[in-house]
């Protein structure tokens, strides 16, 4: 009985492979042609790149991006290689965000958010490019621009991209928190020169003018007094500014 439903159960397999239906080669055909329309569609003049909306960086100009990203108007959208692009602008270290969009049929939209050079920290006889947060941008040998030079972080090696790894800990938390301040008051391209490495006595240098910041509490009113002060001295007055205690009358010290 076994033996003739096994038998009875090949049969029942043998009768179902011969009654699969042949292969629909009009629907392929139809389909094939569908896709072959298709990718004549996309390569098409009507998405050929014509405009290209991408973020003004201090760093880089719009040309120097779009050879980064290897993208040209008159090539086709759909050839353009948005992984390798996308690849690109994650590994720099200008770049802390970005979006790439297409708005059809012949624009491409690219929208970055730029880390921005907030200092220069020195290391072997170059600088550090900084931004606000610490985070090292690049390491050159001269400055590109007027912004302060920061003394007295303590560390033996950095990594390209992220912030300084220093052993003074606070210094480096002192030196962030005034660099955000600077940038929040438009101090930047006055400030000569900061020195964390006494954290009780913080100094700040504006051409000839040496300001006392003391401990950074309160740094927020001593980085906009600082501000208001200089301002308002000449570029050829030499002197200390006591901003240490902002219970006491604040005092400029003329140098002769």
């Amino acid at each position: 009985m076994n033996k003739n439903k096994h038998e009875n159960s090949i049969e029942n397999k043998h009768l179902k492979k011969r009654k699969r239906k042949p292969l629909n080669t009009k629907k392929i055909a139809v389909i094939l042609c569908v896709l072959f329309s298709a990718v004549l569609f996309m390569l098409s003049p009507v998405f050929t790149i014509k405009n290209i909306e991408i973020t003004t960086m201090d760093k880089y100009s719009k040309d120097e991006l779009c050879d980064m990203l290897n993208l040209r108007t008159g090539t086709n959208m759909f050839l353009f290689n948005r992984f390798k692009a996308s690849k690109v602008l994650k590994n720099n270290n200008y770049v802390d965000d970005y979006d790439i969009s297409y708005k059809f049929p012949d624009t491409i939209k690219i929208d970055i958010t730029e880390r921005k050079v907030r200092g220069y920290v020195p290391y072997m006889g170059s600088y550090l490019y900084i931004d606000e947060y610490g985070r090292v941008l690049e390491i050159n040998s001269q400055m590109s621009s007027a912004l302060p030079v920061v003394e007295g972080l303590k560390f033996d090696t950095f990594v390209l991209g992220e912030k300084i790894n220093a052993e003074n800990k606070e210094a480096f938390d002192i030196m962030v928190t005034i660099a955000q301040l600077m940038n929040k008051y438009e101090l930047l391209d006055i400030v000569v020169k900061i020195d964390v490495s006494d954290i009780n006595k913080v100094t700040a240098f504006v051409n000839n003018i040496e300001v006392n910041l003391g401990d950074m509490s309160n740094g927020d009113q001593k980085i906009r007094t600082m501000g208001e002060v200089v301002k308002n001295l000449g570029p050829n007055d030499r002197g200390v500014l006591d901003l240490s205690d902002l219970s006491k009358p604040i005092v400029f010290k003329y140098l002769t």
